[in-house]
């Protein structure tokens, strides 16, 4: 009964080790969300106050929203997530790559995305095939003919890399730089949400509270 006993506390020990680490790549710190809306207006005024917090060591401004992609003849419904430069030191996200490298933009500017393994396997998407993945989203003053290209923005994109972290991500997301994002879902002021990093000394729950004084009424302040 002992050595039973010893063993499922065990194996429950290496499940909480693997799963923390598994989603400590993806999930920041703190993430503040809008509590109506899918987007808010990160104002400067907050943006300065929350880089004073002590024992914050990063944020990223992300957009995320659903939309069509189309690799050959391929399509498949995902989820864009638009990130600034700051995300791979949020996240550990980049320490996850199936195949390639977690690059937003070349030196030159020009944008890359990166879908997860489930995506780029539906679509037959790889880092050195020259296809380019089609990104296609309603515009917001576009016609009501579904059947017309004039109701979509589309853009296209090259991928830089394949992310691998767990089969819901894998299967859902794909990256792409904020810029890039903002161009195609027409939201030039707002953001789905700010994701945070704690420095390494930092007091998770001294932290929290403290955001939580910046983003008060009207925001979500949640930990992992």
């Amino acid at each position: 009964g002992t050595m039973a006993l010893i063993i499922i506390l065990s194996v429950f020990n290496g499940l909480e080790t693997m799963v923390s680490a598994i989603f400590n790549k993806f999930d920041p710190d703190i993430k503040v969300t809008a509590a109506e809306g899918k987007t808010f207006i990160a104002d400067t005024s907050r943006l300065k106050l929350l880089a004073k917090v002590n024992g914050l060591s990063c944020y990223s401004l992300t957009i995320e929203e659903n939309a069509l992609l189309k690799y050959g003849d391929r399509q498949f419904i995902a989820s864009i997530k638009g990130v600034d430069d700051n995300y791979a030191m949020v996240t550990n996200i980049d320490s996850a790559m199936w195949e390639g490298d977690f690059i937003l933009r070349s030196d030159k500017g020009r944008p890359f995305a990166i879908p997860g393994i489930g995506v780029a396997q539906y679509l037959g998407i790889r880092v050195n095939f020259i296809t380019p993945l089609n990104i296609f989203f309603p515009r917001k003053t576009g016609s009501t003919n579904i059947n017309s290209e004039d109701a979509f923005n589309k853009k296209f994109i090259f991928p830089s890399g394949i992310f691998q972290v767990e089969k819901e991500y894998d299967s859902k997301y794909v990256y792409i730089p904020i810029e890039f994002a903002r161009e195609l879902t027409e939201i030039y002021d707002g953001v789905s949400s700010i994701e945070i990093r704690f420095s390494e000394k930092a007091n998770p729950g001294g932290v929290q509270k403290n955001i939580t004084k910046i983003f008060d009424k009207g925001f979500i302040v949640q930990n992992r």
